[in-house]
């Protein structure tokens, strides 16, 4: 029996999906399950037939349920003790990629692992000076936005403690996802990464950069979901409400408020639909917090003065 699923959820991919599958199987054969969730795709590919064809499990949403619920649904059907989330427009190269990634997972279940990423363009061809060192989170420019740490600060370390996971690809024990309670809360998507490493960090466990796999990710044009501008800022209202404290947390109210204008009073509208929720998730964050906020702080602030660039990823 497998030890790791590779979750990946997705919407109107197409022939991505193929591609990502014959990757996978190329380079891992059958040594991991794949669960493919497919977010309502309405673009006419036969999904399920490329699902059978590589011997995958199949799960379609009766009805559009976003990054973040896709990714929960797919977390929580698996069957074995690890898990894979990759996007579905990634290229893997290293044929023993299944036993380093389950290796390190072993090591420490109380952790996020991300791989490093190789940015490739529309076409699958290599993005030049563009290296990715794990990110950090933006708490004055780019409010709460992943940022890729562009310079290796630690050169000869293999696995790094990085602030911030890359959300293309991130790997973890389901147990400790279900801990997490994962990314639930999130609506659609957008910041599911600042999401869960803060959490991650809160809760006393870390997120770590393997460096020693390598992962290619497509870089699109355009993305299949719509920006739906008051869901993703209300993304942001619920990061403050269920993880920062008080005296943090006004301070970037305030800046959210000013940067959004009007868009502000519709993700407050959102916010207020599920008050109740947020204020049970808020409980349990505080109840298996172990480290302050300010902790966060200083370790994220490291690595806020290097040369870096917003992760806009889809």
């Amino acid at each position: 029996m497998n030890e790791l699923t590779v979750v990946i959820p997705f919407l109107n991919e197409g022939r991505e999906i193929y591609k990502t599958l014959a990757s996978i199987r190329r380079t891992a054969g059958n040594r991991v399950d794949i669960l493919l969730v497919n977010d309502c795709s309405d673009d006419l590919c036969n999904y399920e037939e490329w699902s059978k064809f590589f011997g995958t499990s199949y799960i379609r949403n009766d009805h559009r349920r976003g990054v973040a619920e896709s990714r929960n649904i797919g977390v929580r059907n698996i069957q074995t003790e690890y898990f894979l989330i990759i996007d579905g427009h990634m290229r893997f190269y290293d044929d023993q990629w299944v036993e380093k990634l389950l290796s390190n997972l072993k090591q420490d279940e109380r952790a996020i692992y991300c791989c490093k990423c190789r940015p490739l363009d529309v076409q699958g061809k290599l993005i030049p000076n563009k290296p990715s060192f794990g990110a950090f989170i933006g708490m004055d420019n780019q409010l709460l936005l992943p940022q890729w740490i562009r310079e290796d600060i630690h050169p000869n370390e293999r696995i790094v403690k990085i602030p911030c996971i890359l959300g293309a690809s991130y790997a973890g024990a389901k147990s400790y996802w279900e801990y997490l309670k994962g990314l639930e809360g999130l609506l659609n998507f957008g910041y599911d990464e600042t999401y869960l490493s803060i959490k991650v960090w809160l809760e006393g466990g870390y997120c770590y950069l393997l460096k020693d796999i390598e992962i290619g990710h497509k870089f699109r044009d355009t993305p299949p979901y719509s920006f739906d501008q008051p869901k993703i800022l209300f993304n942001k209202l619920l990061i403050l409400e269920t993880l920062f404290p008080e005296d943090h947390k006004e301070r970037i109210y305030n800046m959210i408020r000013k940067e959004s204008g009007a868009l502000f009073r519709d993700a407050q509208m959102i916010y207020l639909d599920y008050l109740d929720e947020i204020g049970q998730l808020r409980s349990y964050y505080d109840s298996i917090r172990t480290r302050d906020f300010d902790s966060f702080l200083s370790f994220n602030g490291k690595y806020s003065s290097l040369n870096q660039i917003p992760v806009c990823r889809i």
